[in-house]
């Protein structure tokens, strides 16, 4: 992953040149299982761009790579309610969620990858670790763990990308 670690609420509305070819812009927060087995935020951090956007006018970033299909982690971090998505494993399904203000989601866990990405209005994502305000650019790949949701005043929109996984054994 090319994204370092940064202080929370980090991410920008607009890209920022920190050296010559490389922009951040939004951030990146990916989820995962802290040593005593609660869902956290493993990675949080500015989404960093990189090309010449003199030259080509073309600027990238790899959020998130898998080598093989996503798989849930063993080690913890689903302790609330299972919800069914119904995505099997391997399947694919990419929607729009969006939430009224104030609306949310109780805490659960999927058999699913979730790649999320806030494009408008504002959401916390709620883990096991606490509140993380998400602001609209910003991605969030959700790895099965416990979570919910919770939207902002002016409420949210995600784009959602739900990718089938496994269910973890036992």
């Amino acid at each position: 992953m090319t994204n370092q670690t940064a202080q929370p609420g980090s991410g920008e509305q607009s890209a920022r040149e920190r050296s010559p070819g490389t922009f951040t812009t939004n951030r990146l927060l990916v989820t995962g299982v802290d040593p005593a087995g609660r869902s956290c935020a493993a990675q949080d951090g500015p989404i960093t761009l990189q090309g010449n956007a003199g030259v080509d006018g073309i600027l990238y970033s790899v959020l998130y790579a898998a080598p093989s299909l996503p798989s849930i982690s063993t080690g913890g971090g689903r302790v609330a309610d299972f919800l069914d998505l119904a995505v099997p494993p391997g399947a694919m399904r990419w929607t729009v969620v969006d939430y009224a203000p104030g609306a949310g989601f109780s805490m659960h866990h999927t058999d699913t990858v979730d790649l999320d990405v806030v494009l408008s209005g504002s959401v916390d994502l709620i883990l096991d670790d606490g509140e993380h305000p998400l602001a609209p650019g910003d991605s969030v790949v959700v790895t099965g763990v416990d979570h919910a949701w919770r939207a902002g005043p002016q409420g949210c929109r995600l784009d959602v990308m739900t990718i089938g996984a496994p269910a973890p054994r036992s």
